[in-house]
């Protein structure tokens, strides 16, 4: 039975890294951005946001020897009721909950496949007088350090994240039947992903393991970050000597996508909104996609 749990759009995602001061060349100064100060006390987390507020948290090693795994926070209409529904479900690893400084409450959950999930209210429910550095590093008072990138990428938002799974089906009972999630056919060929859509229109790609591993190994966990124009990002990539290593390619939805790695290994892609609002595809309940009634 479909659980109650009401997820608005993605709140942000943290991405591990080794040195915010190499990582921040890219975040900041080529994607374009904005540096503000962290509402938690950990001094190994930067908190960046894109033009419309959505967060990307970059995090080093708090042990200094040890990458932390990569997590998606997904924003929730009823926190409260949120926490029983997890707490309920058998799912591993849960946290207790806490509280940030600008009032945000978050839980931490795995799902099957060890995928880092997180579950929060809004940010920025009440005020904080912290400021940042130009390297993120927060403090209660002084100057807020705001510096001014000169990026020709425009970040929108989060299009939508990637996460690795095992078995779909296993994997639906968390992201269709206990979050909510709406599965949607996917506008790619072949069969090896289930899309999946957020009430805003932000969506989570569940990615079946490959046949065999690239050169730079499993690359199914990604972020993909909305762009206006791609052609212009792409020349703007390429300028700033980052190997694009997928791309430019078009889906069938007409959203326009490339890929490439961070100074870290994380896997980024750049894409444009697509429009499958009147796709003649339809999708099963685990996300297998047909075309004209034949699957793909």
């Amino acid at each position: 039975m479909p659980g109650t749990i009401s997820i608005k759009t993605i709140n942000h995602v943290g991405i591990p890294v080794w040195d915010r001061r190499v990582s921040l060349k890219f975040y900041r100064d080529i994607l374009g951005l904005q540096v503000i100060p962290s509402m938690v006390d950990s001094p190994n987390i930067v908190w960046t946001k894109t033009i419309d507020g959505t967060m990307v948290h970059l995090i080093e090693p708090s042990d200094g020897e040890n990458l932390v795994d990569p997590h998606s926070a997904f924003e929730v209409e009823d926190f409260d009721g949120t926490v029983e529904e997890l707490r309920a479900s058998g799912y591993p690893e849960i946290s207790d909950t806490s509280e940030r400084h600008d009032g945000q409450k978050c839980i931490f959950i795995n799902d099957n496949d060890g995928n880092r999930l997180e579950f929060a209210t809004a940010s920025g429910l009440h005020s904080s007088s912290r400021v940042a550095d130009s390297l993120g590093y927060t403090t209660e008072s002084g100057k807020n350090e705001v510096v001014s990138s000169h990026a020709k990428i425009k970040i929108l938002t989060i299009n939508h994240i990637g996460l690795a799974v095992n078995d779909r089906a296993e994997c639906m009972r968390m992201y269709r039947d206990l979050l909510n999630i709406n599965v949607i056919p996917h506008q790619i060929d072949g069969n090896t992903l289930a899309w999946t859509e957020l009430h805003d229109g932000s969506m989570v790609h569940v990615i079946d393991p490959p046949k065999s591993l690239g050169s730079r190994a499993d690359g199914r966990q990604h972020v993909a970050f909305e762009v206006e124009d791609i052609e212009a990002a792409a020349e703007a990539l390429i300028e700033a000597d980052i190997e694009i290593v997928e791309g430019i390619g078009t889906r069938h939805d007409g959203q326009q996508f490339l890929f490439i790695y961070d100074p870290d290994g994380n896997r980024i892609e750049l894409a444009t909104r697509g429009d499958h609002s009147s796709t003649r595809r339809t999708a099963d309940e685990n996300g297998y996609t047909s075309e004209n009634g034949a699957l793909l």
